[in-house]
């Protein structure tokens, strides 16, 4: 583990994000029970958000009563107590899409509210804080009137007017602490990315919720592709989403990578894609067709920046809340040189920020003239570090697209 820059509380938070990670996790020998061990583990579980799936992983296999036996920490109590919001979020959930099947609004559930239904085995295991919602354009009136009726909210009529011009949901919020985003798009109408909801209103299936109700939630291959858009929106920096998509992946035998092919490419996230299941490949063991990687058409520079900027790095340190790196890896996540050089073109000319913020901020151009000498002077450090150094950095990005096995990082299989 430690050749390539991962502790030991690093490497079991990775290991017991794993399906039945506690299986094969060596608790007597990798320190578990000691203290600071377990302090470290429970802070770098919650910081990649993956803190209630790593306590039913424990609850599963025995474990849990650990916590406190050594650390004095709760685990048992923390996931009730996770438990029941779930429950409350559920509850929910079920009740606005049934209001709104009982409008005859077709609506698609996203997201964490959709993955609790369809990846994970518990509820606690996977938390939202929101419930998003995809209807056709023509449906988001009713819809929206169909939720006020129900007690929410939406912003105030000039927020929501700035979102219906220029982004692709609105907000609505009940007192009770509930909130709904409303989706007609899927992205910011001027983002290089075309994630296409049609096709997510198409190819949705139908699940029932434990409490009875039937909703439509996205075919698998979309979901990843949401789920890997979601990651770059993240800075790659939370292994929550990667959890995300092993557990989808796992969770479908009839997954048809072909179509995930043709379907990335065509919505123009073939990289964001080949990033997520690499990174999924290696933490969590996800099965990764052979040369599937290699068939999204990623060039050779592309492939040599985003190894470059570390990947891994982003999630193992936390390093894609940064914001140089966030633009550094949506700049080589862009499908084409010509996209690239246009993004560009709009950052020095007053446009949109690289992180695709809504076309309603301008920043003035002394600040854009700034934020670009940072990106370039961030890059002209980094990247001659990367190539020649031999740190455990360097080695990691070095072998990130075909080099580097799991085992290298945690001893995995």
């Amino acid at each position: 583990m430690d050749n390539l820059g991962i502790s030991p509380p690093q490497a079991a938070v990775v290991a017991l994000s794993r399906r039945l990670g506690a299986d094969n996790f060596p608790f007597t020998s990798s320190g578990f029970q000691t203290a600071p061990f377990q302090e470290a583990f429970l802070t770098h579980a919650r910081q990649l958000s993956v803190l209630g799936l790593i306590l039913v992983e424990l609850a599963r296999s025995g474990r849990i009563e650990d916590l406190k036996t050594v650390s004095g920490v709760d685990g048992a109590g923390d996931l009730r107590l996770l438990r029941r919001q779930a429950a409350m979020w559920d509850l929910e959930r079920d009740a606005v899409l049934g209001r709104l099947s009982q409008a005859g609004i077709p609506a698609v559930v996203l997201k964490g509210a959709a993955l609790r239904l369809t990846a994970y085995r518990d509820a606690a295991e996977r938390a939202f804080g929101d419930i998003d919602v995809l209807v056709p354009p023509a449906s988001l009136q009713p819809a929206l009137k169909v939720l006020i009726g129900v007690g929410y909210r939406p912003e105030s009529e000039d927020r929501t007017r700035l979102y219906l011009e220029h982004h692709h949901h609105l907000i609505l919020t009940k007192p009770e602490g509930f909130v709904v985003e409303i989706h007609w798009a899927l992205m910011p109408p001027k983002s290089p990315f075309r994630l296409d909801p049609v096709a997510f209103l198409r190819y949705a299936r139908s699940v029932t919720t434990p409490g009875g109700v039937r909703v439509s939630v996205p075919s698998p291959e979309h979901m990843v592709l949401h789920l890997s858009q979601q990651n770059q929106e993240d800075g790659f920096s939370q292994l929550r989403r990667l959890v995300d998509v092993d557990r989808v992946i796992a969770g479908a035998p009839d997954f048809d990578w072909g179509l995930l092919r043709t379907e990335s490419i065509r919505m123009r996230v073939q990289a964001l894609v080949a990033i997520a299941l690499r990174l999924s490949e290696l933490l969590l063991g996800t099965p990764v067709p052979e040369g599937f990687l290699n068939s999204l058409g990623l060039s050779a520079a592309a492939r040599l920046h985003l190894a470059l900027l570390d990947p891994l790095g982003l999630i193992l340190e936390r390093r894609g809340q940064r914001r140089a790196v966030q633009d550094l890896l949506l700049l080589w996540s862009l499908p084409d040189s010509a996209t690239r050089l246009k993004i560009l073109k709009e950052m020095g000319t007053g446009g949109p920020v690289l992180r695709l913020a809504p076309t309603w901020i301008r920043p003035r151009p002394r600040v854009i003239a700034a934020a670009m000498f940072k990106l370039a002077a961030y890059q002209a450090i980094l990247y001659p570090a990367r190539a020649l150094g031999f740190s455990s950095r360097s080695r990691r990005a070095r072998g990130f697209w075909s080099g580097l096995r799991a085992q290298d990082l945690w001893g995995g299989s």
